[in-house]
């Protein structure tokens, strides 16, 4: 099978609020849209988080994104698709940190032109390495760092019959914190997608990712 490619962009706005030493609640706004490769669908979409330490190696983690996707011309879907989660530090405040993040995802989709939603479920495994590349770890203003990892969504049921259902994705990046507040990344993505369990990754993508991130709590993390 010849896989199919395309080419998307993603820009992502994120508000980070940490408090009490040990709890973080943010959000994410983002935009996603296929630049080339197929036919044109368009994303938007919001990600309350919010986390909470458990020891300095472990913290757990939830989200709850929310999103409409205009799919193809003729399907438009909404989805809400919240997760739970656990990330293992196995490295931390030195200058290369490395973690662990699994989490289990809970897909409601709704097609819109139909009015049908579908309930299913998935696991996703991430594998994430961060260097500080001009400081000493990455609480250091006017730093540079850069970034990779490798992330395995895996349907554990039915299928959702629609773009991204199974996922293989890794991701190398670079960012500058400024200081606390303002952290920006610019974030290449290979992705590849298949509908079904038994079929092959047929689908590639490369993405170009830009995100700017905002703390407002001015304290130290």
């Amino acid at each position: 099978m010849i896989a199919q490619t395309g080419k998307q962009l993603w820009v992502e706005w994120q508000i980070s609020y940490p408090f009490a030493n040990r709890y973080l609640v943010e959000n994410t706004f983002t935009y996603q849209t296929l630049l080339s490769g197929g036919e044109k669908w368009n994303s938007l979409s919001l990600s309350p988080t919010f986390e909470m330490v458990l020891t300095p190696k472990f913290e757990l983690t939830s989200e709850v994104p929310i999103g409409w996707t205009r799919q193809t011309n003729n399907m438009s879907t909404f989805e809400v698709s919240p997760l739970a989660g656990v990330r293992y530090h196995i490295t931390q405040g030195k200058r290369i940190d490395t973690r662990l993040h699994a989490r289990v995802q809970s897909r409601n989709v709704h097609q819109i032109e139909s009015d049908v939603w579908e309930h299913k479920g998935r696991f996703r495994l991430k594998g994430e390495a961060w260097i500080s590349i001009t400081g000493p770890n990455l609480f250091t203003d006017k730093l540079l760092y850069g970034f990779v990892d490798y992330e395995e969504f895996v349907v554990v049921d039915e299928q959702v019959k629609e773009r991204f259902a199974n996922l293989r994705r890794a991701r190398v990046g670079l960012g500058y914190r400024l200081n606390y507040t303002h952290r920006f990344d610019l974030i290449y993505t290979w992705q590849y997608s298949r509908d079904e369990i038994g079929d092959v990754f047929g689908q590639s993508d490369s993405v170009i990712q830009i995100k700017y991130k905002m703390f407002l709590n001015p304290s130290p993390p």
